[in-house]
């Protein structure tokens, strides 16, 4: 408390605001973790405003995203595969197979592409 004298002598207390007894470092303490807080809220709410537009998404729109990530997928397993074989078909000899095996990579690779590229769209 403080005391501050009045004009007839007597003093008057006077609470003490806890912002003059607290250091700058509990006040930023203080304010960082205010703001911590809120990020996290904020983070939660957007998941959760996620996980209700997924849910609320039509089966149809679900099925097409999730066929079209194994699309893209299986298409860019088929690219590193043919690309491998083409590698050992070079080193054995066999160009003609290997230069074949190399045009099927690069069109597994860019059919992975256009389906991730026209899925989104």
């Amino acid at each position: 408390m403080t005391t501050m004298p009045s004009r007839n002598e007597e003093s008057q207390d006077f609470p003490v605001s806890p912002l003059l007894n607290s250091t700058v470092d509990d006040l930023l303490a203080q304010i960082e973790h205010e703001a911590k807080c809120r990020r996290r809220e904020a983070r939660a709410l957007r998941r959760r405003i996620r996980r209700q537009r997924r849910k609320a998404q039509p089966l149809r729109l679900r099925v097409v995203r999730t066929s079209s990530t194994i699309a893209s997928a299986g298409l860019a397993l088929i690219g590193i595969v043919a690309f491998a074989a083409s590698g050992i078909m070079f080193l054995l000899g066999d160009v003609v197979t290997a230069k074949s095996l190399l045009a099927l990579a690069s069109a597994a690779w860019s059919g992975a592409a256009g389906v991730v590229v026209f899925s989104r769209g």
